[in-house]
């Protein structure tokens, strides 16, 4: 097991150290600020979810899950649409490892919040307060609910269909609450989610069946929120579009062979392909980061 364990320690440091190089000109950032043109028109910018949300990253200390970062995809956006001439005023409320299960309480079931208090009790009263402003609200949930189901080692199908299943329960009641304390000049975007497990194809031989299984699994989930989003009013960000998460196309990458172009990808944009101390994580860096700021800003009007 140990032999294991270090084959694909070293294969993943491999893999990224590689695909680094090679990609350093395909390289995203977000857009310098000294870019701006300057605001024109200003809103709130309500920023919901889990650790996404907060721009968690891994902090290469050992045994410590990450942090949350000014650089994340709402720290990115307030950039993009200020080049448009709109200055958006970030409020944060997410709490890492929340689901769309505990999100809605009663009590919290994480470390975020005291109870009675949670993420929604917080986001609804934010909304009511702002009523008469105009705004914009992301909802980044969903996420959680399937990551413990998809293992490096075996994709649980059941785990799945049930997170899935409580997901397209639950996701309607959180937009319509919310929906229902914000004014009339509040827009909502809410997030699809990009596959960082497709990084399972580079470990062995079983590992290109198993990236497989949560691609079917990640579709499966995106699915249930861009039909929930969509019958609610709620624009979409295709965030596994623009993060090339259903193009199997092959690549070929020096010194490690020809993988499909969403492994690649996935490898370029999170840290699902480092080693120890940084990963394997499932978290975006910061250009994977940048890319779901744009498909954000892709939903959002030119012109408010």
């Amino acid at each position: 097991m140990r032999r294991r364990v270090k084959y694909m320690v070293y294969l993943l440091v491999a893999a990224v150290l590689v695909v680094g190089v090679y990609l350093v000109q395909r390289s995203v950032t977000a857009p310098s600020a000294s870019a701006a043109s300057g605001s024109e028109f200003s809103a709130f910018y309500l920023d919901l979810g889990a650790s996404t949300s907060l721009g968690f990253q891994p902090t290469g200390i050992v045994n410590h899950n990450g942090r949350r970062t000014n650089t994340g995809y709402a720290n990115d956006l307030l950039e993009v649409e200020n080049i448009k001439g709109v200055s958006l005023t970030l409020t944060q409320l997410g709490c890492p490892g929340e689901t769309v299960q505990t999100i809605l309480g009663p009590a919290p079931i994480n470390h975020c919040y005291v109870a009675p208090k949670t993420q929604m009790t917080q986001a609804v009263k934010f909304l009511k307060a702002h009523s008469s402003l105009a705004g914009l609200v992301t909802i980044d949930l969903g996420f959680n609910d399937i990551r413990n189901c998809l293992a490096v080692t075996s994709i649980n199908e059941t785990c799945v269909t049930q997170a899935v299943d409580a997901v397209k329960v639950d996701m309607p009641k959180i937009v319509k609450d919310l929906k229902a304390a914000a004014g009339s000049r509040v827009r909502f975007v809410g997030l699809e989610f990009e596959n960082p497990f497709l990084a399972y194809y580079l470990l062995g031989a079983s590992g290109p069946n198993n990236a497989t299984a949560t691609m079917v699994a990640m579709d499966r989930l995106n699915a249930v929120l861009g039909s929930t989003y969509k019958a609610s009013g709620v624009a979409v960000a295709n965030v596994p579009a623009i993060f090339q998460s259903d193009n199997s196309q092959r690549v070929s990458i020096p010194n490690v062979g020809v993988i499909p172009e969403n492994v690649y990808q996935a490898c370029q944009l999170t840290w699902m392909c480092y080693g120890q101390p940084f990963g394997p994580d499932d978290h975006p860096n910061d250009a994977g980061y940048a890319l779901i700021a744009q498909a954000i800003a892709a939903v959002l009007p030119k012109s408010w």
